[in-house]
């Protein structure tokens, strides 16, 4: 009589599969960080200088950041949501008040008076700079090419 041994390979599939995926989610965040911060539009820096990753339930490859002007300063505290279902995810951004209204502009008061910079305003809307979704949009051929390397000879 013979007989057949069956060994299971998943657990160590299952392991390399997720090294290779956390590999190329740190190198797409890294990535996009990188193209977001060049199309960045920038006053004295703190918006640019803000911009971060960070893969869930960790912290941010920034903790501190100041503006280049004027020596304001701000921090990440904590670490990057995570996924309900427990999937990896990247989380790329910023955590500057102001910068929602730079990537999506705003509408504002003519004539009302701001003390932070000075001068009355002028227009009824701020058109929109965005930075944070080109980075995304505009290379995801790069993003497509990260995951492939990572994941080839798997």
């Amino acid at each position: 009589m013979s007989s057949v041994e069956v060994t299971s390979h998943v657990p160590y599939v299952v392991n390399e599969v997720g090294k290779a995926a956390r590999e190329a989610l740190t190198m797409i965040g890294g990535t996009i960080e990188g193209h977001a911060k060049s199309a960045c539009p920038v006053d004295t820096g703190l918006l640019r200088n803000s911009i971060t990753y960070a893969l869930g339930g960790e912290t941010p490859g920034v903790t501190t950041y100041m503006s280049e002007k004027g020596g304001v300063t701000g921090k990440y505290e904590g670490v990057a949501p995570q996924d309900a279902d427990g999937q990896l995810t990247v989380w790329i951004g910023t955590n500057v008040q102001y910068a929602p209204f730079v990537e999506l502009g705003h509408s504002q008061e003519p004539g009302r008076f701001v003390p932070a910079i000075g001068k009355r305003l002028k227009k009824p809307f701020v058109d929109a700079k965005p930075f944070l979704r080109p980075a995304v949009e505009n290379h995801e051929q790069e993003i497509q090419q990260i995951i492939l390397r990572c994941f080839r000879g798997l």
